[in-house]
């Protein structure tokens, strides 16, 4: 996946098969052709378990605001690698438009359902950084994760491949969850 997000759509099944430590025949004895192979990067881009485990790794015992930042840095890289991901497959095998209708209703159904799953995964995890300070913040924990990752998901995903640095550091967005704009 590194490898896609660094070279972008020009990367070749014989990096990729580099890359994973096999050669490239073996490559194409799992994927039939190259669309797979950027469908499986994609697919392990957006498991939300890697981003859990790097949540959980933040230390309990730091102070909030260092936990805090340290949340959202975590799900601001998770964001910038899942969208460095998908401009790479986008520019290497453009969308077809998808007609929302074309999709069965059980189709609907377990994309909704993958969705709520993965977005369960991360607010969970995300809870667990505040919840050491609970009795002094005032909305319940559960809340500020959602505001959290509300605010700080799509910061991660803005701009595109090469964009710079993001529009709002972890400091200033810490700082906003933290202290409000109220003087």
């Amino acid at each position: 996946m590194p490898l896609l997000a660094e070279i972008g759509p020009t990367v070749t099944t014989l990096q990729s098969a580099r890359a994973a430590g096999v050669s490239e025949p073996t490559i194409f004895r799992v994927f039939a052709d190259k669309t797979e192979v950027l469908a499986a990067y994609l697919e392990e881009a957006t498991k939300q378990e890697h981003t859990a485990m790097e949540l959980e790794a933040i230390e309990l015992e730091a102070g909030l605001e260092q936990r805090v930042m340290d949340l959202i840095e975590v799900i601001r890289l998770q964001g910038e690698r899942t969208g460095a991901v998908v401009n790479a497959i986008q520019m290497a095998a453009p969308a077809k438009p998808r007609d929302r209708l074309a999709l069965s209703d059980e189709d609907i159904r377990q994309l909704n359902e993958q969705r709520t799953h993965s977005y369960t995964i991360i607010r969970s995890a995300v809870c667990r950084v505040p919840a050491p300070d609970e009795p002094r913040l005032r909305k319940p924990v559960s809340d500020i994760a959602v505001m959290i990752l509300a605010v700080d998901m799509p910061l991660g995903r803005s701009g595109g491949r090469d964009a710079g640095q993001a529009s709002i550091t972890t400091e200033q967005l810490a700082d906003l969850i933290l202290h409000g704009i109220v003087n």
